[in-house]
């Protein structure tokens, strides 16, 4: 008993890899008009894959944010839209991009659920092709 209460009572250890795939404020596009400037924007480059549809812009930072834009029109159901927005962060964590701006959206006519494996397959793809 009391090698199970001095495991209870310790304080959790802080992991370094929940901090080095964290998706601080920085990261994120947030605004109306940070989303407007990157698709009004002529030089937007663009990447259409079977699931997703990347929009991107050069940024003067150095690291890339990300913003996505997954429409109720597109995936109906709330559980799925969050689903892909959960997979696509993870990607956009785990490789990371030069300076960009770069928004993700899902193309419409998809029958949920997604699966995952596409989703992945379908933004490797894509990534290579996003540049500054």
């Amino acid at each position: 008993p009391g090698a199970a209460a001095a495991v209870r009572d310790s304080p959790p250890e802080p992991e370094a890899s929940a901090r080095r795939y964290a998706f601080p404020r920085g990261r994120r596009l947030l605004r109306p008009r940070q989303f407007q400037h990157v698709y009004a924007n002529r030089q937007a480059g663009r990447a259409h894959g079977r699931i997703v549809v990347l929009v991107w812009v050069p940024n003067n930072l150095r690291q890339a944010r990300l913003g996505l834009a997954v429409s109720r029109r597109a995936l109906r159901r709330a559980v799925h839209r969050n689903a892909l927005k959960r997979q696509v962060r993870e990607h956009f964590r785990r490789h990371p991009l030069p300076g960009v701006d770069l928004i993700v959206s899902c193309r419409r006519g998809l029958s949920p659920p997604l699966d995952a494996r596409a989703v992945r397959a379908d933004l490797a793809r894509l990534w290579p092709r996003v540049r500054p």
